[in-house]
């Protein structure tokens, strides 16, 4: 197998790319330029070697690259999707530059596009890259990625007719692996997760919420439900029914202000409710008691990768805790973080390695299972339940987790992302050797 090497890439604003390598690496391909094959195109890139001159725009990154059949190849090329409109691109900048900081560690050329930056026909990419010296989004031409990082950010955009199409057409592009295709929905998940026998031991009741004799059924069964959006983020529409002091209890979170009403019957509640959820589509979930944390419930977040190798791992273990009367543990709604390791140590002082070891077990083993569903998962976030018991229950999953604010967490995940990247994109090229 070909040498791998890794060395500083220089791109000036007029186009020309600079490979930082010394003649003795080359052999005997000492000309300048050099031809590089750079994307899974075949794109023809001139290369030249050695530094180029001070100059305003220029972007510097390190690359691996190596010879194959005598062709120099670069990568991976990132390409994180996002929309928007020219330089003005919609999504977290701050996630978008650690990505790109990342990849300028490992040796991968990592970039954001939206899809009006697309030229199908000569697969080229207006992109941008990140100008550390200026501290500003450059656009440039770019050949296309090997790897497509899906950070569409919300389900609205996502649902753009030009979006779609470009979702679909990048499905259907040969040696081109796409992280993440969509959100998931609720209400699929579910229901793709109730299929395997080794995951519903983890899975609380969930219904869809249609009509009012499923409603009065599923609340007259379970007391205590949790009423979620099918496509809900960040806690977003989220309310609670309880059943206490023989009235029903129904609270919602609006404006970061917990709001409760009360009812003597599930038919009064049914038409409130309806009147809140009539444009939206949510399912019912069974409250699960959860174990609590300096008085307050909390979840287990856990991130999950594909690591450098392509098999799934745990990044990390968080722990969310409720904040002072919110039905919800994100934190921009009043939650707050806590060490996973400390929470269960107080919790479960006999046995904490072994909790934390299930909760791993328990979202690899849903991870797995999803994998058999939807394609192209690179990662997720999921949120777990605990009980005071240590029973471990699963409540929901996002095909597109915000950054964790916990240093350690967030550093191996931009890691695992680059690695991971590296991984398909070696698959790709061997593929392409073993066919032409």
């Amino acid at each position: 197998m070909p040498q791998m090497h890794s060395s500083w890439l220089t791109v000036l604003p007029s186009g020309r790319w600079y490979l930082q390598i010394s003649r003795q690496t080359t052999g005997k391909r000492r000309r300048k330029p050099l031809t590089a094959r750079v994307g899974p195109f075949s794109s023809k890139k001139k290369l030249y070697i050695g530094l180029p001159s001070q100059q305003p725009g220029r972007i510097r990154t390190r690359v691996n690259w190596k010879f194959v059949n005598d062709t120099l190849r670069l990568g991976p090329l990132i390409g994180i999707l996002t929309v928007g409109e020219g330089a003005a691109f919609t999504g977290n900048r701050e996630n978008f530059r650690d990505i790109f900081l990342s990849g300028k560690k490992l040796g991968a050329l990592v970039y954001v596009f939206t899809p009006q930056g697309i030229n199908w026909e000569k697969k080229k990419i207006r992109g941008y890259v990140y100008n550390e010296r200026e501290n500003h989004w450059q656009e440039l031409i770019l050949p296309f990625p090997h790897v497509i990082y899906n950070r569409i950010p919300t389900r609205k955009a996502e649902q753009r007719p030009e979006v779609k199409r470009t979702l679909r057409r990048i499905h259907e592009l040969p040696n081109v692996t796409f992280f993440n295709r969509c959100f998931f929905d609720k209400q699929e998940l579910f229901a793709m997760l109730g299929e395997h026998t080794e995951v519903r031991p983890y899975l609380p009741d969930t219904k869809k919420l249609d009509t009012l004799a499923r409603f009065r059924s599923f609340c007259s069964e379970h007391s205590y439900v949790y009423l979620k959006p099918v496509r809900g983020k960040a806690g977003e529409g989220i309310m609670r029914i309880d059943f206490t002091n023989n009235r029903w209890r129904l609270q919602r979170l609006k404006e970061q202000k917990a709001i409760t009403n009360r009812f003597t019957s599930l038919e009064e509640m049914w038409k409130h409710v309806h009147r809140l959820t009539r444009k939206q589509r949510y399912i019912m979930q069974q409250g699960i008691r959860r174990a609590r944390y300096q008085g307050k419930p909390f979840d287990v977040r856990v991130l999950v990768q594909k690591n450098g190798v392509g098999e799934w791992g745990v990044t990390g273990i968080g722990i969310r805790r409720a904040g002072r009367q919110s039905i919800t543990t994100h934190v921009p709604r009043g939650g707050s973080i806590h060490s996973a390791t400390s929470v269960f140590s107080v919790l479960f002082p006999n046995n904490p390695a072994q909790v934390e070891a299930q909760i791993r077990q328990t979202a690899l083993t849903i991870a797995r299972a999803l994998q058999e569903n939807i394609e192209d998962l690179a990662e997720m976030s999921m949120d777990l339940g605990l009980t005071a018991t240590g029973e471990i229950w699963f409540f929901e999953a996002n095909a597109k987790p915000e950054k964790f604010d916990e240093p350690g967490i967030r550093s191996r995940s931009l890691s695992n992302l680059i690695h991971y990247a590296q991984y398909v994109s070696h698959l790709q090229k061997e593929r392409e050797t073993a066919v032409g």
